[in-house]
Parts: structure tokens; C-alpha cells; sequence
């Protein structure tokens, strides 16, 4: 079975979210200002604290800010790297899954695949904890998504599809 994809500038936006939420550091951070945000609430509501709301609207300004940072990185890297907005065909085979463009072939073998999820319209085929490849889910027809995934169960790779 061969799929043939394009990444988006939103789609890559949202893979750039994604894989940044994977990292620790990035999630206790947010964490960090939800609490904030939620500390700041109850000492409204509860103590009566007017103060309280100068700490909410930092935290909301930053979250934004926060956002928007990281959709504006992912929106420069997508149109500084052609190679991002390059046709990718993945070709799904009992040996693996081979993947090329322009220039790139590759395979990985079922052995080295640890997961595949779908998640905000991407499937994500992990080879590790920090190595995704990408396919639009817009790309994928209803019987291959039903031969992808009677494939991965055959090779028992855990997978939400």
C-alpha cells in the first residue's frame, strides 16, 4: 500500500505543538502556570484577594504569548526548510514502512516501531520517544487507513488508529 502526503504550515504548526508537549520541561512549565492560574482564582473567588488578578492576567498573556511562539518558529522553519513541504510517499510492506522524496529514501523495519497514533489529524508512525514520521490523515483513504491498520495488527504495534 503507498500513501502519498504533504504536510500543511498548520499541520506542522500542530506537530511542532505536539512534540514540544513531549518534553518534560515544556509540560511542567505549563503545568506551572495553570496551577498559577488556578491559585490566583481561588484567592479571588475565595479570599476575596483583588490583587490576585494581576498573577491571572500574566499567566493568561503568557500562555498566549507562549502560543504564539511557538506557531510563529513553526511557521519560519516550514518556509525556510523546503524539504518540510516536499510530496513524502510511504510505501507499507510485511518488511516495513519505506519512506521517500525528493532527493531521501529510507525504511524501518516493524521491529523499529514503537507506536503509531492519530492524533489533531496527523498520524504519527514513533520510531522512538522523540522520532515521528508524519502522515496527513486528510491523505489517507478509508480502505487504506482500514489496510494500514489490519497491517499493524498483524505486527503487533501498538496503535489508536
Amino acid at each position: 500500500m503507498q500513501i502519498k502526503t504533504t504536510l500543511t504550515q498548520n499541520q506542522f504548526a500542530k506537530l511542532t505543538g505536539i512534540l514540544l508537549l513531549k518534553r518534560l520541561q515544556v509540560l511542567f512549565l505549563i503545568l506551572a502556570v495553570i496551577a498559577l492560574i488556578i491559585g490566583a482564582l481561588i484567592a479571588i473567588i475565595f479570599f476575596r484577594n483583588k490583587d490576585a488578578y494581576i498573577l491571572v492576567f500574566v499567566a493568561v498573556v503568557f500562555l498566549g504569548l507562549f502560543a504564539f511562539s511557538i506557531f510563529n518558529n513553526a511557521k519560519r522553519h516550514y518556509q525556510n526548510n523546503p524539504r518540510i513541504r516536499q510530496e513524502t510517499t510511504y510505501e507499507f510492506s510485511d518488511k516495513g514502512v519505506s519512506i521517500s522524496k525528493e532527493g531521501y529514501a529510507s525504511t524501518i523495519k516493524w521491529n523499529e516501531i514503537i507506536r503509531i497514533r492519530k492524533k489533531a489529524g496527523l498520524i504519527l508512525i514513533w520510531q522512538n520517544k522523540l522520532i515521528a514520521n508524519v502522515i496527513a490523515v486528510k491523505d489517507v483513504s478509508t480502505e487504506q487507513l482500514n489496510e494500514m491498520k489490519s497491517l499493524i495488527a498483524r505486527k503487533n504495534i501498538p496503535s489508536n488508529l
